[in-house]
């Protein structure tokens, strides 16, 4: 059912195709919006930013690690923001693939504003984070919204009616009981 805010705006009012939180680590996909129509295979690209970053730090000059920005192409721009929030804390990626039809500038505050939202919102699941990712399905919701509720003028994410993360058991996803070794 949709509401009538999704009937009146276009489901590509955001500006960009799709936006993924990613483990710092390890590159594990924590949860990710698509908001185009094209179908991607979200493993192999969550894999593929955390490896460039990876690739970038094995050709750094310096001792310092680098992280990368953005990549830019002629009808697209990867736009990557880090979220460090303390020495011995998990990082978080969040990274948007954009539609540049934005300032750059304003595409990287917003993905800031979100990957700090959600490092906020599930501290405690991501700092023990161990490969479940089914207590973040409830923000793929809020990441909906944004498609929605984005305005031009306002450039920021909105979060309209989400209070607090809503842990929910959805019959769509599988509890999850660790991992488990297959034997021929």
């Amino acid at each position: 059912m949709k509401t009538i805010l999704q009937e009146i705006l276009p489901i590509n009012s955001i500006p960009f195709h799709s936006i993924y939180l990613i483990d710092g680590e390890t590159g594990c996909e924590l949860i990710s919006k698509n908001y185009s129509e094209n179908k991607y295979d979200v493993n192999v690209i969550t894999g593929m930013f955390k490896a460039l970053e990876t690739f970038i730090n094995h050709l750094a000059y310096s001792d310092r690690y680098e992280h990368l920005q953005e990549i830019n192409f002629k009808g697209l721009r990867i736009v990557y923001e880090r979220f460090n929030p303390a020495f011995g804390e998990k990082s978080l990626l969040c990274v948007g693939v954009s539609k540049k039809v934005e300032d750059a500038n304003i595409e990287h505050a917003f993905l800031q504003k979100i990957v700090i939202d959600f490092y906020n919102t599930y501290k405690p699941f991501i700092q023990h984070f161990r490969g479940d990712v089914m207590p973040f399905k409830s923000f793929f919701y809020r990441l909906e919204e944004f498609q929605y509720n984005w305005n031009s003028d306002q450039k920021e994410p909105s979060f309209h009616d989400y209070n607090t993360p809503q842990i929910v058991k959805s019959p769509n996803f599988p509890e999850f009981h660790g991992f488990q070794r297959v034997v021929d």
